[in-house]
């Protein structure tokens, strides 16, 4: 939730009077639990004061309202400064618009993004973002792919006068740990707009899904290998190996000359892969037959599979441990970024 600190010069006197009704406005947000009031305990008289004058009987709740604030920040680290939304007379309607207004999560697919987003924030202990949406303190915005979900978290952020209460997570696209790619230049755009961004490191969403959930995927045709077979390929990889490999689409397509791709064909049917020039030498020291056996990755359905893994137990937040190191640490930095704006 926003954290939200109001001058004690717009309760006093005259500015009090004149400021009142959405000086109001502002407190029940934070009765509400919407908002977060940040209050110093020096300036409790003030408070009272205002709220006896223009609350009457309402002051003894708002005021133990403001009470429990200032105290939660006489115990916040440095004073709890960080992120504070500061009102000022001249900004007021505008700060109560933006505080009123939903956040907005601006992803390339709101339904199979946000399935995972929901997963992981299971996972990770991150409920009250799911709950931010179910209350509707959030919306998940549909961007229609990577280009669209850019442009329109801008068109989002233009919507909020002063604090832009949106957040863009997208796919990095990465062939390997070291690509930069447009992605990551659409973000830094956006944030120049007043958007807050994550970009994935791994290539997708679908990387995040642990070998535990693709275990339970059921085997789709006679003619493709087995579900078990693609897992046991895929635990071949390295963690960075796993983190940019396709798991959608997997290494699918016969070589093309000229078009600087890497591929091989034994001549017997389902033996062909293709891995991108992209990628670098990063699938060399994989053997054949796992890159044959991956070439046609693990489906478009994996999103709505890991939710249901996670809703039914099973698995764990130790189950991302598998995808490897800081992975868990980037997560929790990405709902913090979505809590930023909540």
């Amino acid at each position: 939730m926003m954290r939200v600190e109001i001058p004690v010069d717009l309760l006093r006197d005259r500015q009090g009077d004149e400021n009142a009704e959405l000086i109001l406005r502002l407190i029940a947000f934070f009765r509400e639990a919407r908002h977060e009031w940040v209050i110093s305990p020096h300036d409790m008289d003030v408070v009272q004061t205002f709220l006896q004058r223009h609350v009457p009987t309402l002051a003894k709740i708002y005021l133990l309202l403001a009470q429990k604030a200032s105290m939660a920040q006489v115990w916040a680290p440095h004073g709890g400064t960080t992120g504070v939304v500061r009102v000022a007379g001249e900004t007021l309607a505008g700060d109560i618009r933006d505080l009123e207004r939903p956040a907005m999560l601006v992803v390339e697919n709101a339904i199979y993004d946000w399935q995972m987003i929901e997963a992981l924030a299971r996972l990770l202990g991150c409920e009250d973002v799911i709950d931010a949406k179910e209350d509707s303190r959030l919306g998940v915005y549909n961007g229609g792919g990577m280009d669209g979900a850019a442009r329109h978290a801008v068109d989002q952020a233009a919507k909020f006068s002063r604090t832009k209460r949106v957040v863009l997570v997208i796919d990095s696209d990465s062939f390997h740990p070291e690509d930069r790619t447009g992605n990551h230049e659409k973000a830094d755009a956006a944030d120049r707009e007043g958007v807050s961004s994550h970009v994935l490191s791994f290539r997708e969403m679908e990387n995040y899904i642990p070998n535990r959930v693709l275990a339970q995927q059921p085997k789709k045709t006679v003619e493709m290998p087995s579900m078990a077979k693609r897992l046991e390929s895929l635990k071949t990889f390295s963690t960075e190996q796993r983190a940019h490999f396709d798991m959608k689409h997997g290494f699918k397509g016969k070589p093309q000359k000229g078009a600087g791709q890497k591929g091989r064909h034994s001549g017997r049917a389902g033996t062909t892969y293709s891995v991108p020039s992209r990628h670098g030498d990063l699938y060399d020291g994989v053997a054949d037959q796992d890159l044959i056996t991956l070439q046609e990755g693990f489906g478009t359905d994996l999103p709505g599979l890991f939710l249901q893994a996670v809703m039914r137990g099973g698995i764990s937040e130790r189950d991302l441990d598998g995808l490897g190191p800081g992975v868990k640490q980037e997560l929790r930095s990405m709902f913090e970024t979505i809590r930023s704006v909540i």
